[in-house]
């Protein structure tokens, strides 16, 4: 048989062993260097024998497949030479790296059961959301019936409480009522702060949620008296988220405060006072030195000629615009105002009706500074006298928020007020400030609205106006050395004129 020599197969054979299968004996029994029919690895042709030519180099010799050992001698068997077949030329190099399968395989999860999962995680134990039910520990109520001498708390568990009659807080002790307390209020009953020789505190603290309620059980309006705030009430003292029904009585209002209440130690907020006694106001502070800081408040059902606040010159600053009025008014009792002060604009919606002079004077020389768009109605013998002594009147508004001072009167008339005096050691700025219906006749040393009776005096009116007074719009007296600004300024329907009758000593008038 022919023998074929095949090239570039040796790699292939190595990697994978050839099976010869033996079914003749032809004699090739040397499986040596040239055996007789036997197979051989790329040597030289043996005699008879098959190979496979790998190409120079050295011969290695295969014994043939298909032999056995017999008497310890291997001996050939029957064997077939394969014939390779022909191959054609292949590259030196055979990648014979193993076929990876690349086939895809869906590693996603299996779908998750969240509720499940979630459900095994949370072992967070239930939360017992049952209200706590407060339990009132006051062997005997609080009814009035003792002062309060010592710390004491007014529980919302205990509420609500019956108060028999009037009660101190004093001996230096806090009375405490929590949110949501309603008192009942016997007839002519009050609770009074700071009376007599001792101190006293009230700290009354609602929520909006949960106001406290002061009230009477039978609804008739001044039924009881009120909270009174005396000279030894404690700094901190307060009232707030807190409502009034049913009180005030005559001299006392709902809230009252007296004999020297200084500033800093009463803050009343939103506070709702209604239902008030015929012959009394919701808050009233019956003299200079009291001060409360009265904010968010709302007012109802005050009565005629009555006020929802009733206060002194120098008490006034403790009132600011964010109150409700619903259509009662504000007091200013007139006073003296010693010290630097100055007023809030309380609201444009309610009127601030002063009912007495102002005198705003000392040493050193106190300034009153009236906030743009605050509206100051004069009754009969009122008015503002500055710098006796020495003080400053400071009146300035705005385009979009001047400043009204006129009559009380309805109808109003020329004259029905004072004015504004600047006595020997008082000074004036004025600007965007309506003054109407002063200049009364009456009243001593005033000759115009705005009267200058002193050589010292120095005053700025600017974009003002004067009108309707029952003198001149400025009175000056005749060869007077005042300084006097008059800039922008109308004057309207004056009874003797717009400015006068000074300076000039040689003007007519002053003849």
């Amino acid at each position: 048989m022919t023998k074929r020599t095949v090239h570039g197969v040796a790699l292939i054979l190595l990697a994978a062993p050839l099976m010869v299968v033996s079914c003749s004996d032809s004699g090739d029994k040397d499986g040596g260097t040239a055996g007789a029919g036997g197979l051989k690895y790329d040597g030289a042709a043996g005699a008879g024998g098959s190979h496979l030519d790998g190409g120079a180099g050295p011969e290695v010799q295969v014994p043939p497949v298909d032999a056995q050992v017999i008497n310890d001698t291997l001996q050939p068997v029957d064997t077939v030479v394969v014939d390779a077949p022909v191959l054609p030329d292949a590259p030196a190099v055979i990648d014979v790296a193993p076929v990876l399968d690349v086939s895809l395989v869906d590693t996603r999860p299996a779908a998750v059961d969240a509720a499940a999962i979630e459900a095994a995680i949370d072992t967070t134990p239930a939360v017992d959301t049952t209200p706590v039910v407060a339990v009132c520990t006051e062997t005997n109520k609080f009814d009035g019936t003792t002062d309060v001498t010592t710390d004491r708390t007014l529980t919302k568990a205990c509420s609500p409480y019956a108060i028999k009659e009037s009660f101190n807080v004093s001996g230096n002790a806090t009375l405490t009522i929590e949110a949501g307390v309603t008192l009942n209020m016997g007839t002519d009953a009050a609770i009074i702060v700071g009376s007599g020789a001792t101190a006293g505190r009230l700290v009354a603290t609602g929520t909006a949620a949960n106001p406290i309620v002061f009230t009477s059980p039978t609804a008739g309006a001044g039924d009881w008296i009120g909270i009174e705030f005396w000279g030894n009430t404690i700094t901190g003292s307060s009232i707030s988220y807190a409502k009034f029904d049913y009180c005030g009585q005559a001299r006392f209002a709902c809230i009252h405060g007296e004999g020297g209440v200084k500033t800093g130690r009463v803050t009343i907020d939103h506070v709702t006072v209604d239902h008030i006694g015929l012959n009394a106001n919701a808050i009233t502070q019956k003299d200079t030195d009291s001060n409360f800081a009265i904010t968010n408040c709302t007012f109802k059902n005050v009565p005629t000629a009555q006020y929802a606040v009733s206060v002194d010159g120098e008490s006034f600053a403790g009132i600011d615009s964010t109150n409700a009025f619903n259509g009662s008014s504000i007091e200013l009792r007139g006073g003296d105002i010693s010290a630097t002060t100055t007023w809030k604009n309380p609201g444009t919606s309610v009127a601030v009706v002063v009912t007495d002079k102002l005198n705003v004077d000392g040493a050193p020389a106190p300034t009153l500074t009236i906030a743009a768009g605050t509206n100051l109605l004069f009754v009969k013998d009122s008015g503002i006298a500055v710098g006796s002594k020495g003080g400053m009147l400071k009146i300035v508004g705005t385009v979009a928020a001047p400043i009204t001072l006129t009559s009380a009167n309805t109808p109003p008339s020329a004259g029905d007020w004072n004015g504004i005096i600047l006595w020997s050691n008082g000074n004036a700025k004025i600007a965007y400030t309506t003054i109407s219906y002063a200049g009364s006749t009456e009243a001593s040393s005033s000759n115009g609205a705005l009267s200058v009776v002193a050589d010292s005096n120095s005053i700025d009116i600017q974009n003002s106006t004067i009108s309707h007074s029952a003198q001149y719009g400025i009175g000056i007296r005749c060869g007077s050395t005042a300084t006097v600004g008059n800039t922008g300024n109308t004057f309207t329907d004056n009874a003797l004129g717009d400015v006068g009758p000074g300076p000039d000593e040689t003007a007519a008038a002053c003849q």
